[in-house]
Order: structure tokens, then C-alpha cells, then sequence
């Protein structure tokens, strides 16, 4: 049983590796962009030193690594031992409304780890590393330490056994999270009318403005959290229009 489990881990543990390696060079390639001159780029005139830029590639090859290990862990634990809350009969309706409630769940776990980290006792010492590359670029993303994932990254081994979610939804979840994330570092509002404000979705700004200002917009898919706890930049909902008009207007120019 345990020799099964083992080589069920290390199986599952390779598919989600290789599945969260080709969608972060597939999703960095077609959204990189560190021209500090682009018209739409949010922090206009700056740009990501050669050397971050490598630095920060080789680092998220090494962070996708331990993440998909924490995912294996708990999808081994769920699917071998069955441990965790049963996940709900299949139907559209589950699939859609469990998607719903891991994003949600997720964004509540993110959102007070990330304030956490951002204390003084935990900051420097963890993850401070991502924060020095600014302005972030596409891929920026998984750009993390070890110790940071444990904080930030775990959810993804927790969710199988807290969560009543099928592994299938959540593997799917992941992958939009991965996805978002990686456009959310690209310095280009890429967001679109669904993150027009008040809209609950976050956009690329949201991100953007963190890296920035350091102490604000912690959440990683909605503003809900930011906006009840008083942590969305001031100048936010204002600056997400601006950016969406000058994304517009870089859009309407290469048209013609």
C-alpha cells in the first residue's frame, strides 16, 4: 500500500509539474513584454534588468516544482487514503458551483497569508525575494522561495481535504489561477470589462499597484477581501479605468 501511494505521488506529482511548466512558458511566451517604452505598459518607461528576468524564470522552475508537490501530497491523500470532505456528485451544476467555492476559498486563504508575509517578523526573511523584481513582467509569477509557497502555495495540498471538491475541478482551478497569475506580473492591463470597477475581478492593475506600494490589493482573483478590509489603493479603481483606456487606445492604434 505504502510502496503504491509512493510511486501514485510521484507519478501524480510529474503530470502536474509538466502540466504547470508548459503553461507557464506557453502563457509567459505569448504575454512577456519588458519594452519600457510600449504604449499601454503600466509603469511606462521602466523596464526588468536582464539579469531579474533570468533569475526570476529560474526561480518559478524551481517553486512550480515544490507546488506541484503539494498538490500530489494532497491528491494522493484524498484519492489513496481517502481523507478530506467527499467532493459533490458530478453534475454541471457542482462542477461549476465547486470551481466557484475553491476560488473563493482560495482567495480568502491568499489573501490573509499574503498579509501576513507582509509583516514585519516574516517579510525580509521570506518574501522580500519576490518583491525585487519591479517592475514584474509575465515571468515574474512563481518567482518565490520555498518557504513562501509553504505559506502561500499550500492551499493547493489543503483544499483536497477541506474542500469538497473533485480533484479534476481543482487541478482545473489551479491552472486558471497559474494562468491569471502570470498575466497579472505581465505590467500590461490585459484585464478587460470584466475587472471594470466595482467589478469583483481583479486586474492586471490590482497586482501591479502591490508591487508598488508594498501594503495594499493582497488578493490574488477578486477585490472582495481588499475592499472589506480596507487594503485597496486608494487610487485603484481609478487608475484600473485609465489603464483600460490606454490598452484600448494601444489596441484601436495597431488596428489601423
Amino acid at each position: 500500500m505504502i510502496r503504491e501511494a509512493a510511486l501514485y505521488l510521484l507519478g501524480t506529482w510529474g503530470t502536474v509539474y509538466a502540466l504547470l511548466l508548459t503553461t507557464y512558458f506557453v502563457t509567459g511566451w505569448l504575454f512577456y513584454s519588458n519594452d519600457p517604452a510600449r504604449a499601454d505598459k503600466i509603469q511606462v518607461g521602466r523596464a526588468l534588468p536582464p539579469e531579474k528576468v533570468r533569475r526570476d524564470i529560474i526561480q518559478s522552475v524551481r517553486s512550480l516544482a515544490s507546488i506541484a508537490l503539494m498538490f500530489a501530497i494532497g491528491h494522493t491523500l484524498y484519492t489513496k487514503f481517502d481523507i478530506g470532505l467527499v467532493a459533490w456528485p458530478t453534475s454541471v451544476w457542482s462542477v461549476v458551483a465547486s470551481f466557484l467555492l475553491s476560488m473563493l476559498a482560495y482567495d480568502t486563504w491568499f489573501y490573509w497569508m499574503h498579509r501576513l508575509l507582509h509583516t514585519k517578523p516574516f517579510y525580509r526573511r521570506i518574501h522580500r525575494w519576490h518583491h525585487l523584481s519591479l517592475p514584474s513582467v509575465a515571468w515574474s509569477n512563481n518567482s518565490d522561495t520555498f518557504v513562501d509557497n509553504l505559506f502561500l502555495q499550500s492551499y493547493w495540498l489543503a483544499a483536497h481535504l477541506i474542500v469538497p471538491v473533485a480533484p479534476i475541478v481543482l487541478l482545473v482551478h489551479k491552472l486558471y489561477d497559474h494562468v491569471s497569475g502570470i498575466i497579472g506580473h505581465s505590467g500590461v492591463e490585459h484585464g478587460g470589462g470584466i475587472t471594470y470597477p466595482p467589478s469583483p475581478f481583479n486586474s492586471v492593475t490590482h497586482h501591479d499597484q502591490h508591487h508598488r506600494y508594498f501594503n495594499c490589493n493582497y488578493s490574488p482573483h477578486f477585490t472582495i477581501w481588499d475592499r472589506l478590509m480596507g487594503t485597496l489603493h486608494k487610487t485603484h479603481d481609478e487608475e484600473v479605468k485609465a489603464n483600460l483606456r490606454r490598452r484600448s487606445t494601444a489596441d484601436a492604434s495597431v488596428q489601423r
